[in-house]
């Protein structure tokens, strides 16, 4: 019979055996096994890629524009942090004064139209007799809270509210009545408020 001839191996996998398990000459490791170790061991000279951080001295707020030195370094802060340039951060405060002015005007002429509806509201109440109401007012005004009452009249524009010349208008004509005790007072001939706020 007829055996089979054991060839011997020649296989890839003796040829690594080999390899990794030759012995290296001299017992030095083999060439090209420090290649990594001595790579590492290597000092390459360092580089300092950090860039000095933005400076926001010439970022101003625009004309009529006014913020507070706390408000203003924390904004600078901030844009450091976001990484802005100076023009970008030159066109934040532009666009923000610009919504701060657009608030600003809007809420005047809220007040405005609130004011002239107290005064509407006042004219409808009183009628004809809205300059009586008003000179009794103003008499109150200045014998009981003086100058600093008529300021905050004017400055706050509650000198057009009806309820104020209503309560004012009646303490006023009140006080007028104990003057004259037994008769009627005359007309009182102070100028009327709207003249006394606008100067009219």
């Amino acid at each position: 019979m007829i055996e089979p001839v054991n060839e011997p191996q020649t296989s890839a996998q003796t040829v690594q055996d080999t390899v990794l398990n030759a012995p290296s000459a001299a017992g030095q490791p083999a060439e090209g096994a420090d290649c990594g170790l001595e790579a590492a061991n290597q000092t390459e000279p360092q580089t300092d890629n950090r860039q000095d951080p933005p400076s926001y001295d010439g970022v101003t707020l625009p004309e009529g524009f006014e913020c507070a030195p706390e408000s203003w370094d924390a904004f600078k802060t901030l844009a450091r942090e976001i990484n802005l340039t100076p023009e970008q951060a030159q066109k934040l405060v532009e666009y923000e004064a610009s919504l701060a002015g657009r608030a600003e005007k809007d809420a005047a002429e809220e007040k405005r139209r609130t004011l002239e509806r107290w005064a509407d509201e006042t004219r409808a109440l009183y009628g004809a007799k809205l300059e009586e109401a008003i000179s009794y007012a103003l008499r109150a005004a200045d014998t009981f809270g003086g100058p600093e009452l008529r300021a905050l009249l004017e400055d706050t524009g509650l000198g057009n509210h009806p309820v104020i010349i209503r309560t004012l208008s009646g303490v006023g004509k009140s006080i007028s009545e104990d003057t004259f005790c037994g008769g009627k007072p005359s007309a009182p001939k102070d100028k009327t408020f709207a003249e006394a706020l606008y100067g009219k």
